[in-house]
């Protein structure tokens, strides 16, 4: 926007081709200086293809654009005018298309005469673009609206695919008629011989036929009477300008106008009341609403070119469309149906490599019917706002019409378990494409494919994961962290961290390999994993309902609008099912167990097991100690498995940190295999790795609170109450922090929090003095306050959970396996010891240390415990030295430490087992109690 005459300039590129729009307003005089300014400041800015347009304030051609073919403006102000659009080969688009057409925008109450003022210009050479320019009828303004369409070489016409007007369900009229025929259209197949999967897929294509026919005559019933009041107006404004300025003609105008503002009223008011009330309600909470307005810019959707060969880019739509169609076909079809010999190899591999089988019992949750109740409870899982499949009938419409449809869908769910499959239709997909930061934009393999499946598809698949969640712990070992329930990408970091530290302290040579799988989830070898859900003893029941979602599916790519062919798909998970996640993890358990199993491969002892690897999903990360071994070792097994599987490994994306290999080692590593050697640094889940736990705040925190303190310089200037601000505090900044708190667990500096909530606040006053106490801002809200994040304790909390978890044995993560090993004390007790009972070493270990010091100040400044305490434990504790029967020892070596909670019962202490007839001939607890516990006589 040029502030020196308030016009208003937009420049960009739409389907990758630049644009410039340019808005301007002239005043009532001397419109030849203000253009001639104008223009020099447009010539500057412009880019590609200009449109200027706006209200000029004066006739360009008075004997054409005038009614009385006269105006009073001094033809040297014409003059000039002109001279300076012609300076710039700027062309009347209107005029050009009507040459010998009068009409005006403009008409004049007090001098009862027509002009048209109002203009769109573009350059001359760009005139062939011009599709058309109307001026239509003058209803709100004073002035009739100008509409210029311009077409691009890149337009192709959308592909017409259907999606339910949710708003249709708000119509209770509309509700009725749709319950009534889904009523009768289930009572007439109640007995129909038809397979329940066509007859429920038939019902959608009834259905929606009814709700198309429904949404058209309710459409059409309000666009005939507006299209008639505009078809009105429009013959009335070209009589009044014909007539002359006839009294009875300007009134019946009037007159029509005032009719077309009553139709219109009441739809405009109800969006205004609606708009008002949804920005009154989210603007200032955490929510979409906020999360768009702090987006910088918008994700981009539009693809403008791509590379379709080699040496070949496109820019159109179709063969944009075409070569992402034949880059999924291919990668869809990568894996080649299994010989006898192949499946024989896999059942042979396989037998080895899943030592975690299913029982009966745990199996009898997997195979039960699926129920109505477990359809409810999915359908309730459903986010609302997420796009449909190719059927159109977003998860809504099953919400809304749950009682007509649960009881069907549940007998064709368990129809599955007989012959029957699904329609070919329901195992449709649409799958859209979005760009990987940071990767090549002109490549296929750059975009991310989610799959848009049809909601009772995905209904059916969350049913399936919610039961596969319950026993998938018991199958997938506690290396993958990605997607199993009650396991963290937090378990996978802070393992990580605590390996460095060990091979560090013990001078161990290893390397940080961390691979890169070429588009795993797409490249799932089916006849694989079935092979190893079946060598699990997944049940057959679940067995076949995960086939009937690999029975042949099918997807079409869109594209800008474009919809490509459709293609099967013999290969993958697809991205956008519930159940993918799970059953990924279980494919890839098989090549994760060869890991551990084989000795060639040493990675690092711990307390009671080896830590080879860690996975989040497909992200792996190997703990690759003696490497002149076991990483030839680790490429062996990825070239094993991917034989198999279909698995392949990216060496050269696959990145290596060098913890402590050096000299010749490290020399000959680098030349056998061509991974990418990381100077210093390595990304894993979110975080930058280091070979020194000393520089892992420099390296993560500070580059973090930069960026952060960039944003908020930039929120500052959004129009956005302090109640906002907070908000904002709440939903990007606390998560990225707390995420770094939870995945690092390092000693962060009190300076520095200090620092960071000090920037925080100056964001919610904009730098203005704080009118509120920050004591008060950080209460709940339910004790006054407002919630602010107070970082200080945010940080505190995410120790104070490992304290939990160090005593609790928490969800017995593997880093726990390595912190007892590196402390002389076991963890479960080392924080209610008393301090100076506590080891050196525990005390200098960069992660326990660090949450050891955040406890003792947590106690000091909440009391949170008292020393002695009652969790002060009686085994592996210094200060515990009574001189007890082995007898009794065995009894405090159950698998929950016993603690001084455990003896104090009603004011006495007494053993747990104290009364019973197994133990009567045990001696009386308060015998062996050590004088150093005080009791409570």
């Amino acid at each position: 926007m040029p502030p020196e005459t308030g016009d208003v300039f937009v420049k960009g590129t739409i389907g990758g081709s630049p644009y410039t729009f340019a808005n301007v307003y002239l005043p009532n005089t001397k419109q030849h200086i203000y253009l001639a300014k104008t223009l020099r400041l447009l010539e500057d800015f412009t880019v590609g293809v200009l449109v200027l347009g706006g209200d000029f304030n004066i006739p360009m051609v008075p004997k054409e654009d005038s009614s009385s073919s006269q105006h009073r403006t001094p033809r040297r102000v014409l003059a000039r005018i002109h001279h300076s659009l012609q300076a710039l080969r700027l062309i009347d688009a209107w005029r050009a298309l009507n040459p010998s057409a009068r009409d005006y925008t403009y008409f004049s109450s007090v001098h009862r005469t027509y002009s048209r003022l109002d203009y769109f210009f573009v350059p001359q050479y760009d005139l062939p673009l011009i599709r058309d320019a109307k001026i239509q009828a003058t209803t709100w303004s004073d002035h009739a609206p100008v509409v210029l369409t311009v077409s691009s070489p890149l337009l192709r016409p959308r592909d017409r695919s259907w999606q339910l007007n949710t708003s249709l369900l708000s119509d209770p009229e509309l509700v009725r008629v749709v319950e009534d025929n889904l009523a009768s259209f289930f009572e007439i197949h109640k007995a129909s011989e038809v397979p329940l999967p066509t007859v429920w897929e038939s019902h959608k294509a009834v259905i929606r036929g009814q709700l198309i026919s429904l949404a058209s005559r309710k459409r059409k019933t309000q666009r005939a009477e507006i299209a008639s009041l505009y078809s009105s107006i429009r013959a009335l404004e070209l009589e009044h300008q014909a007539s002359g300025d006839d009294a009875g003609t300007y009134a019946r105008l009037l007159q029509a106008r005032t009719q077309l503002a009553n139709a219109l009223n009441p739809s405009i008011h109800h969006a205004i009341l609606r708009t008002k009330c949804y920005f009154a309600l989210h603007e200032d909470k955490p929510g979409r609403l906020l999360a768009c307005l702090l987006k910088k810019r918008r994700r981009q959707n539009y693809i403008p070119k791509i590379r379709t060969s080699p040496d070949t880019e496109s820019s159109d739509p179709n063969l944009i469309a075409r070569a992402f169609r034949d880059f999924y076909s291919s990668l869809y079809h990568s894996a080649e149906e299994p010989g006898p010999l192949t499946a024989s190899r896999i059942t042979e591999y396989l037998e080895t490599r899943t030592p975690h089988r299913l029982t009966s019992e745990q199996q009898e949750p997997l195979r039960s019917p699926i129920n109505t109740e477990e359809i409810a409870a999915a359908l309730k899982r459903q986010k609302p706002g997420k796009a449909p499949g190719p059927d159109g009938l977003p998860s809504i419409y099953y919400k809304r019409f749950g009682p007509q449809l649960i009881p069907h869908m549940a007998g064709v769910f368990n129809a599955l378990l007989t012959a029957e499959t699904f329609h070919p239709h329901s195992l449709s997909a649409t799958i859209v494409v979005i760009p990987k930061e940071g990767k090549d934009p002109l490549s296929c393999a750059s975009y991310r494919p989610i799959s848009l499946l049809n909601s009772d598809l995905k209904i059916f698949a969350t049913i399936l994961a919610q039961r596969l969640a319950h026993v998938a712990p018991l199958l997938v070992r506690r290396d993958q962290v990605g997607f199993i329930p009650n396991r963290e990408a937090r378990d996978g970091t802070i393992r990580t961290l605590n390996v460095i530290h060990a091979v560090l302290a013990s001078e161990t040579p290893t390397l940080l390999l961390s691979t890169d799988a070429e588009k795993a989830f797409d490249r799932v070898s089916w006849p694989f994993l079935f092979a190893a859900l079946k060598a699990m003893h997944i049940p057959p029941e679940f067995l076949r309902w995960t086939a009937a979602l690999y029975q042949a599916p099918n997807a079409r790519v869109r594209v800008n609008g474009v919809m490509s062919d459709t293609f099967q798909i013999r290969n993958g998970t697809r991205q956008g099912c519930p159940l993918s996640p799970l059953l990924f993890a279980l494919y890839l358990e098989p090549l994760l167990e060869s890991i551990r199993l084989n000795a060639s491969i040493t990675g690092l002892k711990g307390r009671s097991a080896v830590h080879k690897v860690s996975a989040y999903a497909d992200d792996l990360l190997f703990y690759v100690t003696n490497p002149l071994a076991s990483l030839p070792e680790v490429v062996k097994e990825f070239q094993t498995y991917g034989a198999l599987s279909n698995l392949k490994l990216n060496m050269d994306k696959s990145e290596i940190l060098n913890i402590n290999v050096r000299g010749v080692a490290e020399r000959v590593l680098r030349r056998m295999h061509p991974f990418v050697w990381c100077t210093s640094k390595m990304k894993y889940l979110g975080i930058w790795l280091t070979n020194s736990p000393l520089t892992l705040f420099r390296e993560n925190l500070l580059p973090l609170w930069s960026e952060i303190t960039r944003n908020l310089s930039e929120w500052n200037t959004l129009r956005v109450s302090w109640m906002g601000k907070i908000s904002i505090l709440k939903m990007n900044v606390l998560p990225r922090l707390l995420y770094l708190f939870q995945t690092l667990l390092i000693r962060v500096p009190l300076s520095f929090l200090w620092e960071a909530q000090s920037d925080c606040s100056r964001f919610i006053w904009n730098t203005s003095r704080a009118r509120i106490s920050s004591s008060t801002l950080f209460r709940p809200k339910t004790t006054g306050g407002l919630a602010v994040p107070d970082l200080r304790q945010y940080y505190q909390s995410t120790h104070l959970l490992r304290v939990v978890e160090w005593t609790t044995g928490g969800r017995h993560a593997l880093w726990q396996d390595l912190e007892m090993e590196a402390t002389p004390h076991p963890t479960g007790v080392i924080a209610w010891m008393a301090p100076d009972s506590r080891s050196p070493m525990a005390r200098r270990h960069p992660f326990v240390g660090a949450t050891l010091q955040v406890w003792r100040s947590a106690v000091r400044q909440h009391a949170l415990s008292s020393y002695p305490s009652p969790m002060l434990p009686l085994v592996n504790n210094p200060d515990f030295t009574p001189g007890v029967t082995p007898r009794i020892r065995s009894r405090l070596m159950g698998p929950v430490a016993p603690r001084a909670l455990h003896f104090i019962l009603g004011g006495e202490l007494h053993a747990p087992w104290d009364g019973t007839e197994q133990n009567a001939s045990l001696p009386p607890w308060n015998a062996l109690i050590s004088p150093k516990f005080p009791t409570t006589s």
